[in-house]
This record gives structure tokens, sequence and C-alpha cells, in this order.
């Protein structure tokens, strides 16, 4: 236990958050969430690029606007670029979380899938300060590899004919039965605000979020 945990505090002492010049959310509506109290969400950079957003952080993330909520059968995706600008010394996800309650509160609530510019995909829920890991990071031919332009995926979530799961660029890599997924200690709802996440020290480039009926 104490060498598993010496290991953890050399690791964080190894890949520090990143400072961010001109950092902090700057796009009308959206808000976001660190994942320890003692960082902060004015760390991370979020501003328009274009037709998409542009997020640079700093440490890890989830960002949302309160409008964008999803109800019954639906698909959430975005398009998602790691770009060369990432500067994380190890692997580092990103991708869109589903189902959000309580983002601002102590019982944040939301299922994310994220995939890794390696690879590797992986799809966990969150529970106020409880992570819950559904599909470990597993490597699938689906998603994209890190190339001299980056890495580009189109990661989905969906709720469909009674179950939820996520597809990336197309592909099936994780689904269950939604009545699974909902409980004491799981989803409140597979309604609810969805959003975009991403661990420490990424540049990505985003088109979306977008919301879908299906």
């Amino acid at each position: 236990m104490v060498l598993v945990l010496f290991a953890r505090v050399v690791a964080a002492q190894a890949d520090p958050d990143r400072a961010v010049g001109g950092a902090g959310i700057q796009v009308k509506g959206w808000t976001g969430r660190t994942d320890r109290a003692e960082q902060k969400i004015a760390d991370v950079k979020f501003v328009q690029m274009g037709t998409g957003y542009h997020l640079t952080s700093g440490p890890h993330a989830v960002l949302w606007n309160s409008e964008n909520v999803a109800t019954g059968d639906y698909t959430v995706k975005a398009r998602m670029t790691k770009t060369p600008r990432s500067a994380s010394t190890h692997e580092e996800s990103y991708g869109v979380f589903m189902g959000g309650s309580d983002l601002n509160g102590p019982r944040q609530n939301y299922l994310y899938c994220v995939v890794f510019g390696t690879g590797n995909v992986m799809v966990r829920h969150r529970d106020g300060g409880d992570t819950h890991t559904l599909l470990g990071k597993t490597a699938n031919t689906a998603a994209s590899k890190m190339g001299e332009r980056g890495a580009t995926d189109e990661i989905a979530m969906w709720v469909k004919g009674g179950r939820v799961g996520c597809s990336v660029n197309g592909t099936e890599v994780f689904s269950a039965a939604a009545a699974d997924m909902i409980g004491p200690g799981k989803l409140v709802s597979t309604n609810g605000v969805f959003g975009l996440r991403a661990s420490h020290n990424l540049d990505i480039h985003i088109e979306g979020p977008t919301v879908t009926k299906n």
C-alpha cells in the first residue's frame, strides 16, 4: 500500500497541472468543475474557435452548458481532436458525458466515455467523490492513435431500446441495460445534462457536443 501511494505521489509530481495562459471558461453559458477541490476551473482555458470550441488544460475537468439537456432515447456526440500541443507525459483521456445531475453540488452524477489518443477507450460513472469503472482502459481498433496532426475521434453516448452505450467513430465499444445503470450508487437517470470531459495537460479541438433523438 505504501509503495502504491508513493508511486502515485511521484507520478503526480512528475506531471503537474501546467499553467495555461489566458485561462478561464470564455464561452457564454458554459461552466465547469474540476475533479479535486484544490484545483481551480479557472485554470482551464475553454474558448469558441470557428464552428466549435478549443480546450486547453490545466486540471482534470468536466464542462457543460446547463441548457444542454437530453431526455428519452437520444445520442450525444462530439468530434474531438487531441493536438500535438498536448503536454501530458502519459496517457490522458477526453470525451463526453451524459445523464448529468447536481453537477455543481456534492452529489455530482454522470456517465462518461473517453478515448486517449492511443487507441484506448474507457467508460466510467461518477457519483459524488466516487468513480466506478464500467469499461476499464481497453484497446479498440475503432479509436484513433496520435499522428503528426494529432488524433481525431467522434465519441457518442446513446440511449436506445432500453440500453445505454458508447460508440467511437461509429463502432459500439460499450453497452448495458439502461435499467442496470440506474439506482443507488448509479445514475440518477439517463435523462440529464450532457457535456465534455478532459484530463489534465491536454490541448483539444471540439466540434459539438450535439444531441439527436433516436
